[in-house]
């Protein structure tokens, strides 16, 4: 009779006797929603597009994919099972911002998705980065290509207006913090100012296809009358940055509405949007990135919930429903914790507020 050690007798009381977990390579496939959800997803507004900083997060597994779903293929065919889940209509492509995707890239990604999808995507580092920098992120020196338009339109504008078409819902250049001493003295402001405007005016006029360029900044001295004024001359929308270097969403708020005050049909303290709506939820505030990545991790569930934010969100977005604008909001982990989860409590809170209106009315 053959005797069995106590180490082998506890290898099979610990090890399982199926093991249930999907293949890498499994397809990719979208997570089942309950009937409410659907229905969430159909009142929903289609001109508000509610989407994720990114789709290849494998702990998003059981909620946007399905549980069986492989997490090989994630980052390069999960698109056609992220744009079936009911409120995402839009994606943000920040994979551009690190490296300058090409055409036939674009191209791939847009044909996962529905032809009422529409991307908002971030313009590349060498852009919007005054340094150049090393894998770290530190300092390598200045950045030739910084604000370049002829750059701007050869490695972005080009090759998204090829790639996506009619899928570019906004091209967001997040523009790198200018160190504090370039923004210390009035003058040295406006120069920086003026580089900025001189940039997009350029810009602008390479954009023949005339999609929605905008502005995102990471220096709260930049959000002046003078850059706001300059923007809504040239076309360009400002993005409300959610991020812990930039002031409250109420302070950008203002921002916005002072954006908007050439609007002369408005009544005294009344303002209208008279372009897209876009709004960037990218980091929690009060927190340092690297504490917040090795706490939060993998990503699914909330960690903090910030009802300022949510509120200022939704009361946008119904602004935006009032003035027949269409609206990008587009949420990171790093916001509450849990992408998919965030987005879906902005929804909830936008369709509970329009249902309670139309009873109303």
């Amino acid at each position: 009779m053959t005797s069995t050690s106590n180490e082998d007798r506890n290898d099979a009381v610990a090890a399982p006797l199926f093991d249930d977990s999907p293949p890498d390579d499994a397809p990719i496939v979208g997570a089942p929603v309950d009937r409410a959800f659907l229905q969430m997803g159909a009142i929903l507004p289609k001109s508000v597009r509610l989407g994720t900083s990114g789709w290849n997060f494998p702990a998003w597994r059981g909620s946007v994919y399905g549980s069986m779903s492989g997490t090989k293929r994630l980052a390069r065919e999960g698109l056609r099972a992220y744009s079936s889940y009911p409120v995402f209509r839009t994606v943000e492509i920040e994979r551009n911002y690190y490296r300058a995707l090409s055409v036939s890239e674009f191209a791939f990604f847009g044909a996962q998705v529905p032809d009422s999808f529409r991307f908002v995507v971030k313009a590349p580092q060498r852009i919007t980065d005054s340094m150049l920098r090393d894998e770290t992120g530190k300092s390598r020196g200045r950045n030739p290509e910084f604000l370049n338009a002829a750059s701007a339109h050869e490695l972005f504008l080009g090759r998204v207006t090829a790639g996506l078409g009619e899928k570019v819902g906004a091209l967001v250049f997040q523009l790198s913090a200018w160190p504090s001493a370039a923004l210390r003295r009035p003058m040295e402001k406006q120069a920086v100012v003026s580089r900025i405007l001189a940039f997009f005016e350029e810009l602008q006029r390479k954009n023949l296809a005339d999609h929605t360029l905008a502005c995102e900044l990471r220096n709260p001295q930049l959000l002046t009358p003078r850059l706001m004024t300059g923007l809504k001359v040239l076309g360009i929308r400002p993005v409300i940055g959610l991020h812990p270097t930039m002031p409250s969403i109420v302070r950008q708020m203002a921002a916005l509405r002072f954006y908007e005050s050439a609007e002369k049909s408005a009544l005294p303290g009344e303002w209208h949007l008279s372009g897209p709506l876009i709004i960037r939820w990218s980091q929690a505030a009060q927190h340092q990135f690297v504490v917040r990545k090795r706490d939060w991790h993998p990503f699914d569930k909330i960690q903090e919930v910030d009802p300022l934010n949510r509120a200022g969100i939704v009361n946008l977005l119904k602004q935006s429903m009032t003035d027949g604008q269409n609206a990008f909001v587009i949420a990171g982990n790093r916001a509450e914790g849990c992408a998919p989860k965030t987005i879906t409590a902005i929804a909830q809170m936008l369709v509970r507020d329009h249902l309670d209106a139309r009873s109303i009315s």
